[in-house]
């Protein structure tokens, strides 16, 4: 905001920088850093200070000032951007790199790390270059003698009538900051940062994207400056399902607007721990299910201790809410029948690039790096290299079907002459990303990769005769119940299973009519109408029709094609041959009558449970198991160890204990004692119900299993014994 003594921003939300360009503002060297430094609901940063802090120093030559709560705080954000600067000037891991990758073409990442960080004078450029931090005492502040900041308890319902910010005047709750210039009052507004919920999947728009067999959709293509462009990022398909690589701020509710559903999507790599590479990384974590992250070990230790420091949630937890394979340089990873090879960049943070090969087609991408070859060599002069090294990055693997490859600022990125030096065979096959279109002279015969779905560079391959086993294989391990099946059951499922598609509008299944199929949607959108009324949505990874078969009972609703759909089938015969033996049909008889009550519609009236998305919803619902709530019964007793959760239809329950609300629970909330559950310990509080009515009861067990495979749920529960 302006003051008669330059401009202040309070709150930095994510890629804050390019907002303050694109609205032409003077860019403030004064950032007041909310109480909250990590959104746990979106998994975003609240505190995004690396770009501002680059920006004033690299452009503006000149340090920020970051007014924060407590000590503690600065310590948080000096470690964060300690990661980014130069993450933590790690030692070069010989694990990382396969047995026969030359040991003197490995990086010595201190060495090149120390080159990057020391500017003109020779010295190394530490955390305290960039940043000066301005502790409250006692909520207070005074800056450059003139600017008074205040923190305090806004009264409900609070006006912020301010004669010198009358454009100011929404409702305030909880605390709020009051700045003052000379003694004048210039603002008052909210400390803490309120994102907007999430996009819901049943708010997605309906889109007929196929996605290709092999390819790359590029999801941003500039860098963190460039306010009218999107930051790096890409989703990698192979066989129809998508790896996204360094995915931008908010991807998935980006992704889910046009009907590409988080189900389709298999893992994440993470290329390196900048703000802008790295800001979306852990949002795509907490999504949906467990998602499996790939990057070296060095990389992954850099990000968990900047998230750590970031959150304020231990690395172990933190650790826990992904799966991790780990790049081995020098040796392919394996990912859904294709081969990637990752390769260390010369970058100022340790930095994966990799190739990809898959069907007799291959791709790479550079990532962030510095490709030039006169550059690389005055490196190597000077000791930062080995001869070995030099000649690895020199050498960069232009021959591939398709070349991405950044462009941006020297010395941290590639210049564009050394590109436009390239053949033309080259450039015909190379996409330029990190870095605006309208900094690419056409004259240099280069082209800026084109972003979104519809631009998507499909490679033509010749699909593995083993494609549409896997593309089976993938769609069923994405539903919970079907990943407990026997490996040995897999070749019966290959059998049984039929494909099949759906036009627009056409009636896959109709109301009152016997069942006879269970379907899984590979790819489209189907609505579920009741009686000629919408319900709800379903869409890639998700299953309907199971009801019918475990009931034995006509079809309960209309489900409706709303695009073109491909679909898995099985009929009644190989759909209960291949549960045979197993716990399953008892988990889909409660999911069958939960899906019959109204226990879809509680959710949507919970705030942590609406943010599901319909898999999830689904999931939750074969746990549910329907009882009555008497008045004075007892649900559970302080010191007791914990058995259950349970979510309120009708009635009221009243909790006793430390911490506990006064008020009873009613319908839709949700009493669990999450982290008490996972750690263990008995119940913190007593359940006692005031008035009889309704609830489901979710055996604790069961729990834990759903929040080992949502661990973003999980993390979003942590510390609460109530939902509403």
């Amino acid at each position: 905001m302006p003051t008669p003594a330059g401009p202040v921003q309070i709150g930095l939300p994510p890629e804050t920088i390019k907002d303050a360009i694109a609205l032409g503002l003077e860019h403030p060297s004064i950032y007041v850093v909310p109480p909250e430094l990590f959104d746990r609901r979106r998994g975003l940063s609240l505190a995004e200070i690396e770009f501002p802090a680059y920006y004033n120093y690299f452009i503006l030559k000149r340090r920020i000032r970051l007014v924060v709560e407590d000590e503690r705080t600065a310590t948080r954000l000096r470690t964060m951007m300690r990661e980014s600067l130069f993450a933590s000037r790690p030692e070069t891991d010989p694990e990382e790199f396969a047995p026969s990758y030359p040991a003197l073409a490995r990086p010595d990442f201190a060495r090149e790390m120390d080159h990057f960080r020391r500017g003109a004078d020779g010295r190394c450029r530490d955390v305290d270059d960039l940043l000066d931090f301005v502790v409250l005492d006692g909520g207070r502040c005074t800056l450059d003698g003139r600017i008074e900041l205040r923190r305090r308890e806004a009264a409900p319902s609070e006006r912020a009538g301010v004669e010198a910010a009358p454009h100011d005047r929404a409702s305030l709750e909880g605390p709020v900051y009051e700045l003052r210039v000379d003694g004048t009052l210039c603002a008052t507004v909210p400390a803490l940062v309120e994102l907007p919920e999430k996009l819901l999947p049943s708010q997605a728009r309906v889109s007929s994207f196929e996605p290709p067999d092999f390819g790359i959709t590029v999801l941003g293509a500039s860098h963190g400056f460039d306010a009218a462009g999107k930051t790096t990022g890409f989703l990698l398909w192979i066989g129809g399902r998508g790896i996204l690589i360094d995915p931008p701020v908010d991807t998935t509710p980006h992704l889910r607007e046009h009907g590409v559903m988080p189900k389709v999507i298999d893992g994440v790599v993470l290329t390196h721990c900048h703000a802008d590479h790295d800001s979306g990384v852990f949002a795509k974590l907490l999504e949906e299910g467990r998602t499996r992250l790939y990057t070296t070990p060095t990389i992954l230790r850099s990000f968990l201790r900047k998230y750590s420091a970031l959150s304020d949630i231990a690395e172990e937890d933190l650790r826990r809410t992904f799966s991790f394979t780990p790049a081995k340089i020098g040796q392919a990873t394996v990912i859904n029948g294709a081969e990637l090879y990752f390769f260390y960049t010369l970058h100022s943070i340790p930095t994966i690039g990799f190739e990809v090969f898959y069907g007799g087609k291959s791709l790479v991408f550079s990532s962030d790096t510095l490709y030039d070859p006169a550059a690389i060599d005055a490196l190597a002069e000077k000791g930062v290299l080995t001869r070995e090294r030099r000649d690895a990055l020199v050498d960069f693997p232009f021959h591939h079907t398709v070349v991405l490859h950044e462009a941006g600022v020297p010395p941290l990125h590639t210049p564009l002459g050394p590109l436009a030096a390239l053949p033309d065979s080259v450039k015909e096959r190379l996409w330029l990303v990190h870095i605006a279109k309208k900094d690419v002279p056409p004259e240099l015969g280069l082209k800026s990769a084109e972003v979104g779905l519809d631009a998507t560079l499909r490679i033509q391959v010749d699909k593995p005769a083993y494609a549409e086993a896997m593309e089976l294989l993938n769609v069923f391990c994405s539903i919970d119940f079907f990943r407990e099946l026997p490996l040995s059951r897999s070749r019966e499922l290959l059998m049984l299973a039929k494909r099949r598609r759906a036009e627009p509008g056409e009636k896959i299944i109709t109301q009152d009519a016997e069942g006879h199929e269970f379907f899984v949607i590979v790819s489209g959108t189907v609505a579920v109408m009741r009686d000629g009324d919408y319900v709800k949505s379903y869409h890639a990874g998700d299953y309907f029709g199971e009801t019918a078969l475990v009931l034995s009972q006509p079809r309960t609703a209309d489900v409706v094609a709303r695009s073109a759909v491909d679909l898995w089938t099985l009929d009644r015969h190989g759909f209960l041959y291949l549960l045979r033996g197993t716990d399953i049909p008892t988990r889909l008889m409660r999911l069958a009558r939960a899906r019959e009550a109204r226990s879809w519609e509680l959710f949507e009236q919970n705030g942590a449970l609406r943010q599901l998305s319909s898999a999830q919803k689904t999931q939750l619902q074969t746990f549910l198991e329907p009882i009555e709530l008497k008045a004075g019964e007892r649900l559970w007793t302080r010191g007791e160890p914990i058995d259950a959760a349970y979510l309120i239809d009708a009635g009221q329950v009243r909790l006793e204990g430390d911490g506990a609300r006064r008020e009873p629970f009613g319908s839709a909330a949700l009493l669990a004692e999450t982290s008490a559950l996972r750690e263990g310990r008995a119940h913190g509080s007593s359940a006692e119900v005031q008035s009889a009515g309704r609830a489901y009861r979710i055996e604790a067990a069961d729990l834990l299993r759903f929040l080992d495979d949502n661990p973003g749920v999980s993390l979003q529960l942590l510390g609460s014994s109530w939902f509403d």
